[in-house]
């Protein structure tokens, strides 16, 4: 009868610590609690801001220059005169020798965006320090003049640019900041949620 009793209460012992340890290890919910209702985040809207895309330290390329070698084009009627211009979008960046279809990207390069009237002429409209990041290039609907607008955006490794460069002829240029915003607005680690 004793080896009975000690048998139960041994193995009533271990089923209550494997039991205590399960338990124990077990993920822990924390107490429900109402949920706070949800903040709105108010950001205030950028207002237009002309701008100069033209960094002075990054003097307007010719196409054909060397090193010059990625290049997309487009061509509208950006002036609303019935004839179309062509935009060129350039980057400093070569291509690579033993895949041509590949570019050998730096952290950053310079851009630069000229727009070529029909009768050849050349007026710049950017030309910047891209840093870890690229531009992209659009053309907006048709406005009531029968022109168009050049969209560009500008991404960045720290944050996005859009412009809207309006072309009203050779030299007549207006560029307009629509918006921006920082994707990193601290330096160091940022804490994961």
């Amino acid at each position: 009868m004793k080896s009975r009793q000690w048998f139960w209460t041994l193995s009533g012992w271990i089923l209550a610590i494997v039991l205590g340890v399960l338990l124990w290890s077990a993920p822990r919910k924390p107490p429900t609690q109402p949920t706070p209702p949800p903040v709105e985040v108010k950001v205030p809207a950028e207002q237009p801001t002309t701008i100069d895309l033209l960094d002075k330290n990054y003097p307007t390329v010719a196409q054909n220059e060397p090193g010059w070698d990625y290049k997309q084009t487009v061509a509208a009627d950006l002036d609303g005169d019935g004839t179309q211009e062509t935009v060129v979008i350039m980057a400093r960046v070569e291509r690579s020798p033993d895949n041509p279809h590949e570019y050998l990207w730096d952290d950053g390069q310079p851009w630069q965006v000229l727009v070529e009237s029909s009768s050849g002429g050349q007026t710049p409209v950017y030309s910047r320090w891209v840093q870890i990041g690229q531009l992209k290039g659009f053309i907006s609907e048709e406005k009531k003049d029968g022109g168009h607008d050049l969209i560009l955006l500008e991404l960045t490794g720290a944050g996005v640019s859009l412009y809207r460069v309006e072309y009203d002829g050779p030299r007549q240029v207006t560029s307009t900041r629509l918006a921006t915003a920082l994707t990193i607005d601290q330096a160091g680690p940022v804490p994961l949620p």
